[in-house]
């Protein structure tokens, strides 16, 4: 199979990136001839490497430049913007004789023109994100443009949502939908707790919006003065790094709570946790949580839209909180509370997890792939 994966770059070493590149590399290694076609990858190097073989390909349409302009020029530089992307994929689609390309939601401020070639290719869309939170807390133009794109999707030959919950939304909007989780990307065959660093609590994801580190800095400081012996580190980068710290400062967290940069090893911080949490108000999956799982760390999550639910069985193999800072903070002096427990809990999560494995996922997704030719 000749299939092709369409993203903006893979310039930042985010969740949709790693996981993409983890794909792209297995679907090489299982035989298919895999291209990544990039639009605004420009000079940046790969922070993902790739697997000799996979072929990668820019179409040098940098669209986040135009956000640096009015919204007239914006609005007319854009359809010419377009216009150059169609004529570039197309181009490349051809030459590369693709049978399948894969396109995310990500790319919706091109997503007519890509799927106007859904009579020269079968298209496969997936959706990274919980799509119909995400435009609740998007501008009145970006919604604009989503409404658009979501027009412009029914035109797809599959839709590939990562959960039961978003596959509802996405049934609405394009003709037949299917769900396939994310594959791990390591399991740790080793989890003794020899790794641990007592005390330790581990968040992993970027800084945005979203991911709602200040409810984790704001739950921490309920119980931070109870627990002399724990603190935080949150992994990650992005532009709310500096009122992540400011927020962190102000409420005398400064050595308990800690903002560390991305990890190439970031198994080697899981294994290195009590336990791991995720405060995000959305979810396109949770592939943070399955990682920790894998590595035998319990859990405790934000019961968001939409992947949480799905991946932890509540009180089994981890916690679901609410929406809220103080159920969030008394879930984790649970935690902190019950050690045996916690312990038990992460060996279950270890197990609960071998379904994601990266053998068993990736067949389901080259199957679902192949299903469209």
């Amino acid at each position: 199979m000749k299939i092709a994966f369409l993203i903006r770059s893979l310039a930042l070493a985010h969740g949709v990136e790693r996981t993409l590149a983890d794909k792209v590399n297995a679907l090489s290694e299982m035989g298919h001839e895999v291209t990544l076609i990039t639009y605004e990858q420009g000079t940046h190097p790969l922070v993902f490497p790739l697997r000799q073989g996979v072929r990668h390909v820019d179409l040098d349409c940098c669209y986040f430049h135009l956000y640096r302009k009015s919204l007239l020029r914006r609005l007319i530089e854009g359809v010419f913007m377009r216009r150059r992307f169609q004529r570039r994929l197309s181009a490349a689609v051809s030459q590369l004789q693709l049978d399948v390309l894969v396109t995310t939601t990500y790319s919706d401020e091109f997503a007519r023109a890509t799927m106007s070639l859904h009579r020269k290719v079968r298209i496969v869309v997936e959706s990274h994100t919980a799509y119909s939170i995400e435009m609740e807390h998007v501008s009145a133009v970006q919604r604009w443009r989503s409404r658009h794109a979501l027009h412009a999707y029914r035109h797809c030959h599959l839709f590939i949502a990562l959960t039961r919950g978003d596959a509802e939304f996405w049934k609405k909007h394009a003709a037949r939908v299917t769900v396939v989780p994310n594959p791990l990307p390591f399991y740790c065959e080793d989890i003794s707790l020899a790794h641990r660093k007592p005390g330790r609590i581990l968040c992993v994801g970027s800084f945005q919006s979203q991911k709602r580190h200040d409810r984790l800095v704001d739950a921490f400081s309920l119980i931070a003065d109870k627990y002399k012996n724990w603190y935080v580190d949150i992994i990650g980068d992005g532009v709310l790094k500096d009122t992540l710290q400011q927020r962190i400062d102000r409420l005398g967290l400064t050595g308990r709570v800690t903002l560390l940069p991305p990890t190439a090893d970031v198994r080697a911080e899981y294994l290195s946790c009590e336990f791991l949490v995720q405060c995000s108000d959305y979810e396109g999956f949770g592939l943070v949580l399955v990682e920790a799982m894998a590595c035998g760390v319990p859990v405790v999550s934000t019961a968001c839209p939409y992947g949480p639910a799905e991946i932890i069985d509540d009180g089994i193999t981890g916690l679901l909180t609410k929406l809220d800072v103080a159920d969030l903070s008394a879930k984790m002096e649970w935690m902190i509370l019950h050690d045996a427990e916690r312990r038990e809990m992460g060996i279950k999560a270890h197990k609960a997890v071998l379904r994601y494995r990266k053998q068993q996922i990736m067949r389901e997704w080259a199957a679902a792939y192949a299903s469209v030719m």
